[in-house]
């Protein structure tokens, strides 16, 4: 049971060093994903994509919490 207790400290723990992104970072990848879908900076649909990205990436990045039984808590 020791040896669970310390993978999922090491997983957390490499998980969360790789979420390490300023904010200007984060930006300029919704930035660069946006114009990718072919949106013009400066427009309305530039300025929701951004939007979209930030929210579908504070979606993704939101913990679950389980039982490992099928049964949890958070976002199904």
């Amino acid at each position: 049971m020791r040896w669970m207790a310390t993978a999922t400290l090491l997983v957390l723990g490499l998980v969360s060093l790789a979420a390490c992104a300023s904010p200007e970072e984060l930006r300029a990848r919704d930035e660069a994903a946006c114009t990718s879908y072919g949106f013009q900076p400066g427009t309305p649909d530039f300025n929701r994509c951004l939007q979209q990205e930030n929210l579908a990436r504070s979606v993704a990045t939101t913990p679950q919490v389980g039982l490992g039984l099928g049964v949890g808590f958070g976002r199904w």
